[in-house]
């Protein structure tokens, strides 16, 4: 299956998400209940740093979940997603003409070098079919970011934890993972052999290794790596009772 074929299906599964609800939150999925999503909103602006006067741009802005918090405490949002409806959907949300919004996929910017200051790739990484498109995404990044910018890309599904983690499995109690296990090995073993048994398996939630991302950003930025910002909120919240997800956040500072 091609990056097109994949990038297709993702833009349908979202587009199917927001024509099924008329609620932001339940559309873009993974982000709990309304209090949650304003606690993890700050918690990601606090990592982030962003300051009155950044010009920000989120690649994968969705139903606007968090474009509607961080565009209140910066000088100039822009975002794109693959998503028309999400897009739309967000446009329509936004009573105060504040919003700017495009249709694309994250390695493909249209924008010159150097105008942002912050650039917000939160919950994305999983639906990436290759690393190659992971590498022109932050190649991207790079180019449109200022020198002196900072990039911060979230929920990520690290490679040091359990392989393939599904929304669902993080909600499912201790006992149940244990039992999950074994049929997540099954699944990508059968994914691996044959494309027909695949199902979503082939083309979505996949991993994201930090060695890459130091790569990419080697003696030009430095890195710090984070649990995510919902695990961060939901420990808080529920304390031991949230059995937590594996995710991890990575904020760039450019060091030019």
């Amino acid at each position: 299956m091609s990056s097109n074929e994949i990038f297709k299906k993702v833009e349908k599964l979202y587009d199917d998400r927001i024509e099924s609800t008329n609620n932001s939150i339940k559309a873009t999925g993974g982000w709990g209940t309304e209090n949650e999503v304003s606690l993890i909103c700050e918690e990601i602006f606090n990592k982030i740093g962003i300051q009155k006067n950044d010009r920000v741009l989120e690649l994968g802005c969705g139903s606007g979940v968090l474009g509607n918090w961080i565009k209140k405490r910066c000088d100039y949002y822009v975002g794109a997603d693959i998503s028309y409806k999400m897009v739309d959907f967000f446009l329509k949300s936004d009573h105060e003409n504040k919003t700017n919004l495009l249709q694309g996929t994250t390695n493909k910017v249209p924008f010159a070098n150097e105008i942002f200051d912050i650039i917000i790739l939160n919950g994305v990484t999983m639906y990436f079919p290759d690393d190659k498109t992971l590498e022109e995404t932050l190649e991207e990044m790079k180019r449109v970011l200022k020198s002196n910018g900072a990039i911060f890309i979230g929920e990520n599904i690290s490679s040091s934890g359990y392989p393939w983690e599904l929304t669902w499995f993080q909600d499912l109690s201790p006992s149940l993972q244990i039992l999950a296990r074994p049929y997540i090995k099954i699944r990508r073993w059968l994914a691996e052999k044959n494309s027909k048994l695949a199902g979503k398996w082939k083309y979505i939630y996949r991993e994201i290794s930090p060695d890459l991302i130091s790569k990419c950003f080697a003696n030009i930025a430095k890195i710090e790596q984070s649990k995510a910002a919902t695990f961060t909120i939901r420990t808080r919240l529920l304390g031991k009772k949230y059995n937590g997800s594996r995710r991890v956040d990575f904020l760039i500072n450019l060091q030019q």
